[in-house]
């Protein structure tokens, strides 16, 4: 695919977003976490190869090429299976550039059983690992990518000198330290749960384990800042209260147990910018971080729903694959309100269900490089099964189990689109799959049409399967299921082919990218 192509794919949108509320302070500390998240980008790009970084600053930005480049935030194609777009660019291995890259996993795995006493800090997903003779050593991430944080530990603490806020410059400076090694960096993301009165959302670091798919254990850089709707988070507070009936809902089987903290806050926010893994294509529309089961556990998380992206996508694309690939009936009957209130139960779904096993094993290791599917395709399904169980009860709106099946697999569609084969991909796929075998959708004249009940059915069924492949399930197990229902059924492809001309997703220009912003 040319880059022309993937632009293509896009709808341009210009994304708004209102700081009236916030103070002078606060204000002048934004251009600061600006020049942090430029460095983020660079960070990321060199998990992904050594080369991007230097392609990056010899691109034109004024070019397709260029403005692909800045859209996927490198060469690789997230549409496409991560294909390179651009000539004389390397294939990416499957360890990217956080592992050697003639690293296998069959090798990987027979250091580890050979070494135990060193699988910690190999495991860690904040090591970079690397050959040392005829060992394989872990690099603490401080120390690795200490020349590329540096400046964005120097404009964090610019920020925070700037800032008004005592808890926002607080963490702004400590989080400085936390990236540079000084400060350890789960406490960090403890300080950013607890932080709750903040007129501003930052994250920053390294987070996510998508790219890893040699293991799956690997974080990767990232940010987002985002300005907080103070008056949308507490019509929320409702749904927060509840979050020990939600868990009490979701399935922890065969002795596994969850990592429910003492907190989770909801955050309705407007984005200012995003950066690293967050600007790699597809832009989120809610997040719930962190991701570490202990501070998951030992404090909480924060789930966040970023109400300017949402609506943007919902609009340009939602709507439009909606006429495209629904029954009249079905159509007439999908909402907004339904897609806002699944990604939101979408993100409290992964602080819930499995996250130790009965022996006290992570999840997410045991798993490995299954985890990221396993766990987005139970996030989805948690979801589901949460707002046909408790529509009209704990301030979610009351609304009908055929609104809300399909302005799911609305959404359903639209995130197929992403990719068939990545993570998030292959859990779309599970969830079709899954939900045409056992009857809950069926195809007529072309169209998808929804079965409510036996959607509700469904969706406590592959939840049970989804808990216990978490809970117990084994190399063999996970390849079984994957075989049955994660491979492309024809249909869908066709599905996907047939919307080519609508578009997959936004391409934003970010409040922050517009020069007159801040004035």
């Amino acid at each position: 695919m040319k880059a022309q192509e993937i632009l293509n794919l896009l709808e341009p949108v210009s994304l708004d977003a209102d700081i009236s509320g916030l103070t002078e302070g606060v204000k002048r500390c934004l251009p600061h976490i600006r020049e942090a998240m430029r460095g983020i980008d660079r960070l990321y790009q060199r998990q992904m190869h050594d080369r991007v970084p230097e392609m990056a600053e010899a691109i034109d930005s004024e070019t397709p090429e260029g403005r692909a480049f800045h859209y996927l935030n490198g060469p690789y194609n997230t549409l496409d299976n991560h294909k390179p777009y651009l000539p004389d660019v390397p294939e990416l291995s499957p360890g990217r550039n956080v592992y050697p890259t003639d690293l296998g996993e069959a090798e990987f795995d027979r250091y580890l059983e050979a070494h135990p006493d060193e699988r910690e800090a190999l495991a860690s997903p904040y090591t970079a690992i690397r050959r040392d003779g005829e060992r394989l050593a872990a690099v603490p991430y401080a120390t690795f990518y200490a020349e590329d944080l540096a400046p964005v530990a120097a404009a964090l603490r610019r920020a925070a000198e700037a800032a008004d806020h005592d808890g926002l410059a607080t963490f702004l400076s400590t989080r400085a330290d936390a990236l540079e090694g000084k400060r350890d960096i789960l406490e960090s993301d403890a300080d950013w749960v607890r932080l709750t009165d903040t007129p501003l959302e930052v994250v920053i670091g390294p987070f996510e384990v998508y790219e890893d798919t040699l293991k799956g254990w690997k974080a990767f850089y990232e940010a987002m800042l985002l300005v907080v709707d103070r008056e949308a988070c507490d019509r929320l507070k409702r749904i927060e209260e509840a979050l020990p009936e939600l868990a009490a809902a979701f399935p922890t089987p065969s002795g596994s147990r969850p990592a429910v903290g003492g907190m989770a806050p909801m955050i309705v926010a407007e984005e200012l910018l995003t950066a690293g893994e967050g600007h790699a294509g597809i832009l989120t529309s809610a997040f719930n971080l962190p991701n570490d089961a202990g501070v998951r556990g030992r404090v909480g998380w924060k789930q966040v729903m970023i109400r300017n992206v949402m609506e943007a996508k919902f609009n340009a694309c939602t709507r439009r694959i909606a006429k495209r690939v629904l029954s009249a009936e079905d159509l007439a009957v999908t909402s907004f309100d339904a897609y806002f209130f699944h990604v939101l139960l979408h993100e409290i779904s992964h602080g819930l269900g499995p996250a130790y096993r009965a022996d006290g094993s992570r999840v997410s290791e045991a798993c490995g490089k299954h985890y990221s599917a396993i766990e987005e395709a139970k996030a989805d399904t948690g979801a589901l099964m949460l707002l046909m169980k408790f529509h009209g009860r704990f301030g979610i709106p009351e609304m009908s189990r055929h609104t809300v099946g399909a302005s799911y697999f609305s959404g359903l569609y639209r995130s197929i689109r992403f990719g068939l084969h990545e993570a998030h991909g292959k859990a779309n796929v599970i969830q079709y799959a899954f939900m045409k075998e056992f009857g809950a959708i069926y195809l007529k004249d072309g169209k998808l049409g929804v079965d409510p009940e036996k959607l509700a059915l469904g969706a406590d069924r592959l939840l049970d399967e989804l808990t216990g492949l978490q809970a117990t399930g084994k190399t063999e197990d996970f390849e079984a299921f994957l075989s049955r229902y994660g491979r492309v059924p024809e249909e869908l492809e066709r599905a996907v082919a047939d919307m080519e001309d609508l578009p997959i997703d936004i391409l934003p220009v970010f409040p922050l990218e517009r020069e007159d912003f801040l004035d």
